[in-house]
């Protein structure tokens, strides 16, 4: 089997989210226990999880969007080339959404993902300084946090 035969049969589990900084959706994957990368575009964030199953799916959607509740997120599922797309507000599963018109929003690299193209490895190794790793214990997450807040604090006019 080739490599680009594997590469879009695999399963892939996402959150499309509006939080514009990754290192900030990697910290709260840290604090609530998610494994995965996440990777900062310009629509905002795309965390890829480590497990695809639809379970750790619609938990981390409803765990993320939850501290999010300003704005909806989307949960994405690619399973066996076919995309499957749910919108969350407020830690709440909303309505399946199209996955076409979704990704005709997003910015290229959320399709080029979604559709197998390239992983999110892929992309980390032309663009490191886009692509953050949220394999982190809970303390290292919540300082990551903290950190932040006070350099999003001190930006302010």
């Amino acid at each position: 089997m080739s490599d680009d035969a594997l590469s879009t049969s695999a399963t892939t589990a996402a959150l499309l989210t509006r939080i514009p900084n990754g290192k900030v959706l990697a910290a709260l994957f840290g604090v609530n226990g998610l494994k995965g990368k996440v990777l900062e575009n310009s629509a905002g964030t795309l965390g890829v999880l480590d497990d695809s199953s639809d379970i750790a799916l619609h938990a981390a959607a409803a765990i993320i969007s939850n501290f999010a509740k300003d704005g909806p997120l989307v949960a994405m599922l690619r399973k066996d080339g076919q995309i499957t797309a749910w919108r969350y507000l407020a830690g709440e599963r909303g309505d399946t959404q199209s996955p076409g018109l979704i990704l005709n929003e997003a910015p290229g690299v959320v399709s080029t993902i979604m559709s197998g193209a390239q992983t999110i490895d892929d992309i980390a190794a032309t663009h490191p300084d886009k692509v953050f790793d949220a394999h982190m214990g809970r303390f290292a997450a919540f300082r990551l946090l903290r950190s932040s807040a006070k350099m999003a604090k001190r930006q302010r006019p």
